[in-house]
């Protein structure tokens, strides 16, 4: 159950950190 639940967290820190690596990309053009 808590490796579950920090797998997910895992995921969601990784995708948010790619969303702001898009968006830093974008305010730079």
């Amino acid at each position: 159950m808590i490796s579950s639940l920090w797998i997910a967290k895992t995921g969601l820190d990784a995708q948010q950190t790619n969303m702001d690596v898009i968006a830093n990309n974008l305010a730079n053009v």
